[in-house]
């Protein structure tokens, strides 16, 4: 993984993590993507009920940078 791409990783966790810490779901990010990176919902999210749509849209990709650098 190139430094850009390391970069964008982790500021893209701790932005996720500031609206966790609010108690807010990321735009654009799923449990399933906070699961994937190791983070743990709020207490107030976990007793949400899962059938109720968020009450704003998300933007279309929350991490919109693409690494054209050949290392992977």
């Amino acid at each position: 993984m190139c430094l850009a791409c390391e970069e964008q990783e982790y500021f893209f966790r701790v932005w996720c993590a500031g609206f966790l810490a609010r108690g807010e779901m990321p735009p654009g990010v799923t449990e399933e993507d906070l699961t994937a990176m190791g983070f743990e919902l709020p207490a107030a999210l976990r007793s949400k009920d899962k059938s109720t749509p968020p009450a704003t849209t998300a933007p279309a990709a929350a991490n919109a940078f693409v690494c054209d650098s050949p290392d992977e």
